[in-house]
């Protein structure tokens, strides 16, 4: 994917979310779009699903005491559900009778991905572009659940110069791409105050923030597990002057000056605050919001005789590197 021709249809600079938004789901050349083969330890990378089936364990149970709180057999609805592991763990986690009964929603931009979906979950599965049109579906009323979903979203990035914050972008200079920094409007963030030190580098989702807001008015019952990689505001950014914008490829990571080369084949990323994701949720009126790491949540599911389990609860690792923000509607 030639990346030189979009930079110059946004005169000669665009920020890294609209780049982001280019390399990964350019409808002819995006990596989510066009360009992704497989994900796991044959694909770019590899998620939680692709390893283990406690994520899916887990994820039943917090199903059912859903269920109970609101009276009634939810739908599933699973949002960014790559190759569609996690669907085909939590469908054979269910149990037989509640299988029969289940109406499981799958949601993705990508149509490449819809399809890996709509191949693993089969008839069992219906698969939207929007979750507005699955919420339509089932009546507002679902268990929504995604897994490394908001990290997957192009963030804005910002760096602290000069006492003032910068957005970085792309430039065409003599043929050549390179990052420029330009003063715009910043997005509402709890990032700004707590990281304005010179030189620092931080990211927004500002586009997550958006997409989580247009569709929280159809949800009229259920919880809502967002599970991603990511810290507090607080630590976020910890020895972490560079931000933590990269991408992934085979499995390699690529710093952030490495990615308009591969712009629309591999992965590009960056670590969630969920700080941001907290408030969001706690401007829900009468929802009731928890916040844990991975290994607290999934801890008393894992089987101490599977590796695969216990490195997803491992602290320090994947147990504390990964979170768990819970969002309950009565």
């Amino acid at each position: 994917m030639n990346l030189a021709p979009h930079i110059l249809a946004h005169g000669n600079w665009i920020s890294m979310e609209e780049f982001m938004d280019i390399a990964l789901y350019h409808e002819e050349g995006g990596y989510y779009s066009a360009n992704i083969s497989a994900i796991g330890q044959r694909g770019d990378f590899s998620t939680s699903a692709s390893m283990s089936e406690l994520p899916a364990r887990r994820l039943v149970a917090q199903w059912k005491q859903a269920c109970a709180a609101c009276s009634r057999f939810l739908p599933i609805i699973e949002i960014g559900g790559g190759s569609g592991d996690m669907a085909a763990a939590i469908l054979r986690n269910l149990g037989f009778f509640n299988r029969l009964r289940m109406r499981y929603y799958m949601v993705d931009r990508s149509r490449a991905l819809r399809d890996f979906q709509k191949l693993a979950g089969g008839s069992a599965v219906r698969v939207y572009p929007e979750i507005q049109d699955a919420l339509k579906a089932v009546g507002g009323r679902a268990f929504i659940f995604s897994n490394e979903l908001p990290d997957a979203f192009p963030a804005r990035q910002f760096v602290y110069q000069g006492g003032e914050w910068l957005e970085l972008g792309l430039a065409v200079v003599d043929r050549r791409i390179i990052r420029q920094a330009m003063p715009r409007p910043l997005p509402e963030s709890c990032v700004f105050d707590r990281w304005a030190q010179e030189g620092q580098v931080v990211e927004v989702h500002e586009s997550y923030h958006k997409w989580f807001a247009a569709w929280q008015p159809l949800w009229k019952c259920g919880t809502f597990v967002t599970i991603d990689y990511g810290e507090l505001n607080d630590t976020l950014y910890y020895r972490r002057p560079a931000g933590t914008l990269r991408g992934y490829k085979a499995h390699t990571l690529l710093g952030a000056d490495e990615l308009p080369a591969m712009a629309g084949h591999c992965d590009i990323t960056a670590d969630v605050n969920f700080t941001d994701l907290v408030n969001l949720a706690n401007r829900c009126i009468g929802d009731v919001v928890q916040y844990m790491s991975q290994a607290e949540y999934m801890k008393d599911f894992a089987d101490p005789a599977n590796p695969a389990d216990m490195h997803l609860v491992s602290t320090p690792g994947a147990g504390d590197h990964f979170n768990v923000l819970i969002q309950h509607r009565l």
